[in-house]
């Protein structure tokens, strides 16, 4: 399986060019080590590359933080990385699209950076209503890393961008995949090693794909779908990585009216 990647509408896209190769001939670029499944956990939470489910002090910490500009109730995010809170939201347009943008504080929010922009080529017609960003930050590499939903110019999909200067600027968004469901994305960063979590904007049932980046997500090089069960509905993602051991976690129900509870896998990159 390769990937070809191409410009359009300012933004990298990697186009599959060979679809078909034959089932089992090519090992998955993960080897799964471990899945089980975690009692209901509340919003707060995040994904230790070991597989636990913590607390997100940042995500509970986030109603105290008021970047410039105008934010969207609800979808600001926040990575700490060497000693620096990144912040990245979306704000409203006049014509109901959005820009997605992003900041920095040093000082826990008393003062922030210039607003840099990660994406402008929004073309919905939604307002605020919309799926919050995702964003990691890697102290090893100075990386800022954002995924998030959108309909771009192209089509709507799932996208990435990426800030190798710390937050100032963000280059050009990669496509992770295209598709009418834009959904909830979740994206980890260790070095050369990006992982993205999606809800997969193409199945029928909501399940979990991963996209995996070895060059610190200047190239996506694996696309696995589905990585969740056929049990029920998969959503919310959550992704963790430390060197090359990778965590992903989603809830699942068996119905829109059952109880979730999350299912967490664990495996080592190949």
């Amino acid at each position: 399986m390769a990937f070809l990647t191409t410009r359009r509408h300012g933004r990298r896209i990697s186009a599959l060019v060979l679809l078909l190769a034959p089932f089992g001939c090519t090992a998955s670029p993960v080897e799964w080590t471990q899945q089980r499944r975690a009692a209901a956990s509340p919003a707060a939470i995040v994904l230790d590359p070991s597989g636990a489910l913590v607390p997100d002090s940042l995500e509970r910490r986030a109603r105290r933080f008021v970047p410039p500009g105008v934010v969207c109730a609800g979808s600001l995010r926040l990575a700490r990385g060497a000693g620096t809170m990144f912040a990245t939201w979306w704000e409203p347009r006049p014509d109901s699209s959005a820009w997605l943008l992003a900041s920095s504080t040093n000082d826990e929010g008393r003062h922030w950076s210039p607003v840099a922009a990660v994406d402008t080529t929004d073309r919905s017609v939604s307002g605020c209503r919309r799926e919050s960003p995702a964003i990691a930050a890697d102290s090893l590499t100075g990386y800022v890393h954002v995924t998030y939903a959108l309909q771009a110019p192209e089509g709507p999909g799932l996208f990435f961008s990426h800030s190798m200067d710390r937050g100032r600027t963000f280059h050009s968004p990669v496509a992770i995949l295209y598709g009418d469901r834009l959904g909830r994305t979740s994206v980890a960063a260790d070095g050369d090693v990006v992982v993205v979590g999606f809800e997969d904007p193409n199945s029928g049932t909501p399940r979990i794909g991963l996209a995996l980046s070895r060059t610190m997500g200047h190239i996506f090089e694996d696309r696995l779908l589905p990585i969740s069960d056929d049990q029920g509905e998969a959503s919310h993602p959550l992704t963790a990585v430390r060197g090359r051991q990778i965590a992903v976690s989603w809830e699942q129900r068996a119905s829109t009216t059952a109880p979730g509870a999350r299912v967490v896998r664990v495996g080592v990159l190949r």
